[in-house]
């Protein structure tokens, strides 16, 4: 770390020569003792878990509605359908988990930043787990419970992610946090490739009910692995080195157990935290787009069988989660190296990839050649591991003390894509029509456009003049 890169943080020399001194000590350390990357695994883990119970639906509900032949007594054949479910109320479906996803987000966030992320996340992992066990159950019951049982994983699931955000507040080191959240959610994404890739392999072979059996155990033993090893920051650690702790506490600047209060008025007219807000939006209507919709797109339009089917849809997340960790660090080195400030980061990383995605929709749009299509898919959604370098740790840089709320509120209203995205495709492709669903990659095309505009001209990568708390610390850190 390079005495430039510490200055760009707003450091005295002395305690620039400190931190050096702190991190060096630390970096004898052997990765594999540092418990801040034991955190990082266990979110990884616990994000694999809600991501594979929420997503094994997007392929299980293709077998749940499919018309298949079945010969009567008399030799009749017959179609018949287990749920016959139209687009319009397969849309409902798949979109109620997002009606409870953005009510808990905000309220998530005042509670991790009081009580801790870590009771939180556990809260979820454990409600989730026996949800997704009970959906079977609430599927042959009713609709109406079914969507029901959807909204409170909706309610739980949210929660889990602006508490992810309060506990790397309280883990991650200033320069390590592009690459500790990034390795972190990409858990996110890990999940949605092994509910893609597996799921049509287990529903094959078992049927749909055993794929919601099978993720909600994995759920509920990462559930007990949390509660056993998880604590809410290194202070309450007891398995954390000394120095390990000193050198966190040194570079996220140790709290003094004042009283937050959150300037609500400020944070809600703040431009760049809706800059924050609109990049959630846009990633999040485009990466709900592909996992809701995009086993049944394929089947539409390639008629292509169930398991090869889940096995395509895991592509992209494969190439997304590749580049993840690959995305972090490159945004680290960046501003280590000093070629980058912070804001640029979030703001070339955000714009850059939002347009680089649109032009790929377009051309899934037009795409009439199967290979191409998942090709062009694959390369839309791998690039918004670098879009998770930007909107997605934006609020640690803006108000360190307040980023779970700005989070908190910006998966709020980035959810509402995850609302409107599976209701709007629903409606539109009525008929399973190629021009049906280019008009659904059309406006998906339009979303990123808007998000790459918006990003470019207001995110901002300081702390902001209403964040007192996060000021008054820097000023302290800046006296000699």
């Amino acid at each position: 770390m390079t005495k430039k890169a510490y200055e760009l943080e707003g450091s005295s020399t002395e305690e620039v020569m400190e931190r050096s001194t702190e991190q060096l000590e630390d970096s004898r350390l052997y990765f594999w003792k540092k418990r801040r990357y034991h955190v990082v695994l266990m979110i990884f883990f616990s994000l694999f878990c809600l991501l594979t119970m929420r997503m094994t639906l997007s392929v299980a509900i293709v077998a749940m509605t499919k018309k298949v032949n079945v010969t009567l007594n008399n030799g009749t054949v017959v179609e018949e359908q287990e749920f016959e479910w139209n687009s319009k109320q397969q849309g409902l479906i798949l979109s109620s988990f997002f009606y409870g996803y953005i009510a808990t987000q905000v309220v998530s966030g005042y509670f991790s930043s009081r009580f801790g992320g870590h009771l939180i996340i556990g809260i979820s992992l454990l409600g989730t787990s026996i949800l997704s066990v009970l959906i079977p159950l609430a599927a042959q019951t009713h609709i109406a419970l079914f969507v029901f049982i959807r909204i409170i994983e909706g309610l739980l699931g949210g929660a889990a992610f602006t508490a992810i955000i309060a506990l790397l507040a309280n883990w991650a080191p200033v320069k390590e946090r592009s690459f500790m959240t990034s390795i972190s959610f990409m858990g996110f994404y890990i999940g949605n490739i092994a509910a893609m890739l597996l799921s049509g392999i287990i529903i094959v072979t078992w049927g749909w009910r055993v794929v919601f059996y099978i993720f909600g155990g994995i759920g509920f033993l990462g559930y007990i692995l949390w509660l056993f090893l998880i604590k809410k920051s290194p202070k309450n650690d007891p398995f954390i080195t000394e120095i390990e702790k000193t050198y966190i506490l040194s570079s996220i600047g140790e709290s003094k157990n004042k009283k937050i209060s959150h300037p609500w008025k400020d944070m809600l007219t703040s431009l760049p935290v809706w800059a924050v807000a609109i990049g959630h939006f846009t990633s999040l209507w485009g990466s709900f787009t592909m996992q809701t919709q995009l086993p049944t797109f394929l089947n539409d339009i390639f008629n292509y069988n169930l398991d090869t089917t889940g096995i395509l849809s895991s592509i992209p997340y494969i190439a997304l989660a590749s580049l993840l960790s690959v995305a972090g660090y490159f945004a680290d080195w960046l501003q280590v190296k000093g070629y980058l400030t912070t804001e640029q980061v979030r703001r070339y990383f955000n714009s850059v990839t939002f347009t680089i995605q649109m032009i790929f929709m377009i051309l899934v749009a037009f795409s009439t050649n199967p290979i191409l299509t998942v090709v062009y898919l694959t390369l839309a959604v791998g690039v918004d591991a670098f879009a998770w370098s930007g909107y997605a740790i934006n609020a640690l840089d803006l108000a360190p003390s307040h980023a779970a709320i700005i989070k908190g509120i910006g998966i709020t209203f980035g959810g509402f894509g995850g609302i409107l995205s599976p209701l709007l495709a629903g409606n539109i492709v009525t008929d399973k029509s190629r021009e049906q669903w280019q008009i659904v990659f059309f406006i998906t095309a339009g979303i990123y456009l808007f998000g790459a505009v918006v990003s470019w001209f207001f995110v901002k990568g300081s702390i902001q003049p209403w964040a007192k708390i996060d000021l008054e610390e820097l000023k302290m850190r800046n006296k000699s």
